[in-house]
């Protein structure tokens, strides 16, 4: 090849992957005309090309449109091709942490739910945990009902920039805990990789799987709160609700399944750690 002056359009297309009728319209509409063309009117190019038809392949990958690369494609100069390239460079970055990001939150619902698959439902247990961020939302204004204060709080967690497909839960007071429901009227709270404002503090947890009536949980809490007094432990901080199994509320109120984490400690005199007060602040 190296001693080929000009390249067939079929020999063009197998080195640029572009499909010959590709390669045709870019010639009409004048975007990759080919060097050449020979008494039968066949389309000849020259290695030169190359270049620019892989360039051509690069942005259409990245979606730039035809119209767009044609007015590059005219203008041509180092100064246009940085700008290109520097503005390309810009997109793809965004995207990378996009993906990153859609990543991130699905290996985070891929490790809930099989935590949850590896525990038995209903039976309590102990577990110590690493700090954890998540971002606090506020509680809900008084005169909110359920429902309404769950689009309040996505509304301000998707103005505080949080990606919305992150799991979620509710934080709960530790005073709550003995109403019939303790989740009614506490906060929303989203699992998040950074960009938080708060934090579940590290420490020894008593955990519990089970199922109930949506906003119905308070069984569950007397369950592990018994459990926690059978162990000789003592409830030190505030609860985390949370629904490895989200998508499956729509099935039905059976089918809403709920992990219960609270913190606790061997020694009544001790206290655990809080979270954070950004998270304090957000709760106010």
């Amino acid at each position: 090849m190296s001693q080929k002056k000009q390249l067939t359009i079929k020999e063009f297309s197998r080195l640029t992957g572009i499909k010959r009728e590709n390669l045709r319209f870019y010639d009409r509409i004048g975007l990759l005309c080919p060097d050449m063309r020979g008494d039968n009117n066949y389309r000849y190019y020259n290695r030169h090309q190359l270049n620019m038809a892989y360039l051509i392949i690069s942005l259409r990958g990245l979606g730039v449109g035809i119209e767009d690369i044609k007015r590059y494609a005219v203008s041509r100069t180092p100064n246009n091709t940085l700008a290109l390239f520097s503005q390309q460079d810009a997109r793809i970055t965004e995207e990378i942490r996009q993906l990153q990001q859609m990543r991130c939150i699905m290996q985070m619902h891929s490790s809930m739910i099989r935590e949850a698959l590896a525990h038995e439902k209903g039976a309590p247990y102990l577990e110590e945990k690493q700090s954890e961020p998540i971002f606090l939302c506020p509680p809900f204004p008084e005169g909110m009902d359920e429902e309404e204060g769950s689009v309040y709080s996505y509304d301000y967690a998707e103005e505080q920039g949080v990606n919305l497909g992150f799991p979620n839960g509710t934080f709960i007071d530790r005073e709550k805990l003995t109403r019939k429901n303790p989740n009614l009227g506490s906060n929303y709270y989203f699992k998040v990789d950074d960009g938080g404002n708060a934090c579940k503090p590290a420490g020894l947890y008593a955990v519990i799987y089970d199922q109930c009536d949506s906003w119905q949980t308070g069984t569950i809490y007397r369950r592990l709160t018994d459990y926690i007094q059978k162990q000789g432990l003592h409830i030190c901080g505030d609860a985390y609700e949370e629904y490895p199994y989200g998508s499956m509320e729509e099935q039905g109120p059976d089918a809403y399944f709920v992990r219960v984490e609270l913190p606790v400690t061997r020694a009544a005199s001790l206290s655990c750690d809080s979270p954070t007060e950004t998270a304090r602040s957000a709760s106010e």
